[in-house]
C-alpha cells in the first residue's frame, strides 16, 4: 500500500510540474487564454521536451501500457 501511494505522488507531481510550465508560458490560469496564447504558435513545438514528458506519466497514472 506505501508503495503504491507513493507511486501516485511522484505521477502527480510530475503532471503538476507540466502544467506549471504552460501556465507560467502564458502567465495565466484562464483557460481561454491558455488556447488564445496558442494562436502564433503550438505550444507543442516550443515545449516538446515537456510534451515528450507528458507522455510517460500519462498512461501510468491511469495504470494502461502505453
Amino acid at each position: 500500500a506505501l508503495r503504491s501511494a507513493a507511486q501516485m505522488v511522484s505521477h502527480e507531481v510530475s503532471i503538476g510540474l507540466i502544467i506549471i510550465t504552460v501556465l507560467i508560458r502564458v502567465g495565466s490560469r484562464n483557460s481561454s487564454e491558455i488556447v488564445t496564447a496558442q494562436r502564433q504558435i503550438w505550444f507543442g513545438i516550443p515545449l516538446f521536451p515537456v510534451l515528450v514528458m507528458s507522455s510517460i506519466p500519462r498512461p501510468a497514472e491511469t495504470n494502461r501500457a502505453a
